[in-house]
């Protein structure tokens, strides 16, 4: 069984995606993964071998600018991309049986191509856009009517509740409910099937002696606002230093920031941390809400303060907070003394925070593996059906 799993170079995709390529290949499938470059991103040594086996295809080039720019220039852009010709270039020399397409707006144009393709696709996702009701998208993307209007042109199913593709035959949300919730639209075929961030080799992984310093004595607050979205030194120097002025010991991701933000003594930073490890010893954990972390964070039960920065972050914010597991912050309105009292709060434990994220435990699972079952499945009932 032959399956092609569609991505972008970006960190917070691969770092989900690694594990579902090695799941497949464990269930018995030969795996490509086709990668599309975003800002010029490429895979290291390191996340070559955390692929195993799996055969590695650039198909093309996505840049992120764009998206952040005049919403009525994203329809012209995407008609124009040489990316849909591309993906059913590569999935016509690749042929494989069935692809999974990582559905998010910049890989709009390789949906198109997929089903021009006439492979069987399936839609997975790297955040909560995929279920979540266009009501509850706080700074709704001004851009979504132009993928829906281009994909829907192009024949690829886009459901109007949630702003967001969806596929015939297989769509697969990497989340629990009681993340989501009642809130989730799930009636259209999107099966929740665990969480993201299991155990497991990813190719990103690093060592942090700093750990060692940990005061086993004080609160450990974690604050990272990803490897993309941290540069903003001001408003990351502000978050460390509230959250350090509660008595807390504070251990930081800052990129190559470290120079420019005059930290306190005591407060430990590092470029890129072993996130799921500092995660388990942290009480409280202060992100951007990039679903990885966000699922990171559940997995290792501390409770989260989310300063939402851009594009998905404000969907996985609001169910971070409908679920009580965290709390959140407008960036507009950061101030020193905002996060220290959204900290003192979540360190308390009478507001049950860890709590109800350990009562969720047993829900998180692990989404790569269900995914691997879900496409082989997906494939074996696809072949019946042709027999007939």
């Amino acid at each position: 069984m032959r399956v092609a799993f569609l991505t972008t170079t970006q960190h917070g995709h691969l770092n989900p995606y690694v594990p579902v390529v090695n799941a497949l290949q464990s269930a018995g499938c030969e795996v490509t993964l086709l990668l599309l470059s975003a800002d010029g991103g490429s895979l290291d040594e390191q996340r070559h071998q955390a692929l195993g086996k799996a055969q590695v295809h650039e198909i093309g080039k996505v840049e992120m600018a764009p998206w952040s720019d005049d919403p009525a220039k994203i329809g012209p852009m995407l008609q124009s991309s040489p990316v849909a010709e591309q993906t059913v270039d590569a999935l016509r020399a690749t042929a494989p049986d069935f692809v999974l397409v990582d559905s998010l707006p910049v890989t709009a144009s390789a949906m198109v191509g997929a089903r021009a393709s006439g492979v069987p696709y399936g839609m997975t996702w790297a955040n909560l856009g995929g279920v979540c009701p266009a009501e509850h998208r706080r700074g709704r993307w001004l851009y979504d009517e132009q993928v829906g209007d281009y994909l829907t042109r192009h024949g690829v199913p886009w459901s109007t509740r949630t702003h967001s593709a969806r596929s015939p035959i297989l769509n697969v949300m990497p989340t629990i409910p009681a993340l989501v919730g009642d809130d989730a639209v799930t009636d259209d075929g999107v099966q929740l099937i665990g969480l993201p961030g299991a155990a497991g080799t990813r190719g990103d992984e690093v060592a942090f002696s700093g750990l060692d310093r940990i005061d086993p004595d004080r609160p450990l607050v974690y604050v990272s606002f990803g490897t993309i979205f941290y540069r903003r030194p001001d408003l990351l120097r502000t978050v460390i230093t509230g959250a350090a002025a509660t008595g807390a010991q504070v251990i930081a991701s800052v990129g190559d920031l470290a120079g420019e933000l005059a930290l306190p003594d005591d407060v430990l930073t590092a470029p890129y941390l072993p996130q799921r490890e500092v995660l388990e010893r942290a009480d409280v954990f202060v992100t951007h809400g990039g679903y990885n972390s966000v699922a990171e964070s559940i997995r290792a039960a501390t409770p989260m303060l989310v300063v939402p920065l851009a594009v998905d972050q404000p969907i996985q914010a609001y169910f971070v907070g409908s679920a009580g597991f965290g709390t959140s912050l407008d960036p507009a309105g950061v101030t020193g003394q905002a996060v220290a009292d959204a900290v003192t709060d979540l360190l308390d434990p009478a507001r049950d925070y860890r709590a109800r994220l350990r009562a969720a435990q047993p829900q998180c699972g692990d989404a790569a593996a269900r995914t691997a079952e879900l496409v082989v499945g997906a494939v074996e009932t696809l072949q019946r059906e042709g027999e007939q």
